[in-house]
């Protein structure tokens, strides 16, 4: 499976990197949203897995360009988890409004967010 991992905090991207690679996946790490993007855009990604809360534009904007993408090139969407530290329900509602499928809050916990991915990854084949 290939992940795209959008996180601000050089710390948080690593680890999630890393995490995500000692099961197996092929990471593509982005700073930002419009590196994010990019990144998406590039290699059609499995799974995107995105910090809500960046610099300039946030984790809304990289899950509208790519489900924008997704249609305009008739491709399956990829799933995608939101990260974020929010804890009301407002940001839940909005991440799924916008075109997330998950909302989790940091810290991500690691054996919930690889669980997650693989079962709704294996979903989206058999769908």
């Amino acid at each position: 499976m290939t992940v795209v991992v959008v996180e601000d905090d050089p710390s948080s991207r690593e680890s999630l990197a890393m995490m995500l690679e000692s099961e197996g996946a092929r990471v593509v790490a982005a700073a930002d949203a419009e590196e994010g993007v990019e990144a998406a855009l590039k290699v059609a990604p499995d799974a995107v897995v995105c910090d809500i809360d960046l610099p300039a534009m946030d984790g809304f904007y990289l899950i509208q360009r790519l489900r924008d993408d997704e249609i305009r090139n008739d491709r399956p969407p990829a799933v995608a988890v939101a990260l974020t530290g929010h804890t009301d329900e407002a940001y839940r509602l909005r991440s799924i409004g916008e075109g997330f499928h998950h909302f989790m809050r940091k810290p991500a916990e690691p054996e919930q967010l690889v669980s997650l991915l693989a079962d709704a990854i294996a979903t989206r084949a058999v769908g």
